[in-house]
């Protein structure tokens, strides 16, 4: 799902100041510690890693009444596992490429609209691409500034974010009062921030974060037809964001996963296998720029 705060805070009319800052690079690095699983072919232990890189610019165009938003972002998906069973052991990476292409169009009356189209690519590259490593994406939304303090939105996503391709209603909002910051796009996002000063801030977030890939299952013996995987997860816990140096930020974090969505399907997405687990601790550190 390609929408995100950043979007919607490009640029307030003339009688309003931003609510808060543009980022235009940000890396971040996820950590899960190992976990036993149960599936229906045995149990075993897993650990995960992430790693998540977002690149994105805006371009005024038309007096800076429309804008046109590109991002590019690079998500390294790995995971181990090793079923106690038979000591089979599933040691793989997947990575997930996507390119946002967009207009923010700025309307009368402080309202804004905002469409994003994401094609894209999600395999473990085993075999040369095809067609079903491709997918696209879609997100509209439209947001208004009502106030000094608050912008909020409506809006609708077509979006691998939750493990499957679903289409999702959106609900955006931006509050800030003081040194208290509210920034959501719901059902994706919600955090919770209090700034010290212009260096620091610590909050609590929620996120989910996820894609659907195209993959193969050489170390599975199975006569299914299994080249889906299906991965999804909402992370809760506490960030802490300090600036470093001139726009340079470092973000810490961590807590505990829930809803872990970790399922290996068919070709028409039909669930084969299911990874169940308990609610796990995870660890974040990553850097971002932000103007």
């Amino acid at each position: 799902m390609s929408i995100s705060l950043c979007a919607q805070e490009l640029k307030d009319t003339i009688t309003y100041n931003r609510l808060h800052k543009f980022p235009l690079l940000t890396l971040d690095q996820f950590y899960y510690p190992n976990t036993t699983f149960n599936t229906n072919i045995g149990q075993g232990e897993i650990e995960v890693n992430e790693q998540r890189l977002s690149m994105q610019a805006a371009i005024p165009l038309k007096g800076k009444k429309t804008y046109l938003f590109s991002s590019l972002n690079y998500t390294l998906f790995h995971y181990n596992t090793v079923f106690d069973q038979n000591s089979l052991t599933i040691n793989e990476s997947y990575h997930s490429i996507q390119y946002s292409l967009g207009l923010i169009k700025i309307l009368p009356k402080q309202w804004k609209l905002i469409f994003n189209i994401t094609p894209t690519l999600a395999s473990d590259f085993h075999n040369n691409l095809s067609s079903e490593d491709f997918t696209f994406q879609i997100s509209a939304l439209a947001t208004k500034r009502s106030s000094q303090n608050v912008q909020y939105g409506f809006g609708l996503a077509y979006t691998s974010r939750f493990g499957n391709l679903t289409i999702i209603p959106l609900f955006s909002l931006t509050y800030k009062r003081d040194k208290w910051l509210t920034m959501a796009v719901i059902p994706a996002y919600i955090g919770q921030y209090f700034k010290f000063n212009d260096k620091y801030k610590v909050g609590v977030k929620a996120a989910v974060g996820g894609d659907l890939y195209n993959v193969n299952f050489d170390e599975i013996n199975s006569p299914l037809n299994l080249n889906k995987f299906s991965y999804s997860r909402v992370t809760l816990g506490p960030e802490f964001v300090f600036k470093l140096i001139g726009d340079l930020y470092v973000n810490a974090g961590g807590g505990f996963t829930v809803r872990n969505v970790f399922e290996v399907e068919d070709r028409q997405q039909n669930k084969k296998l299911e990874f169940t687990f308990k609610n796990r601790m995870f660890f974040n550190l990553g850097i971002r720029i932000l103007k």
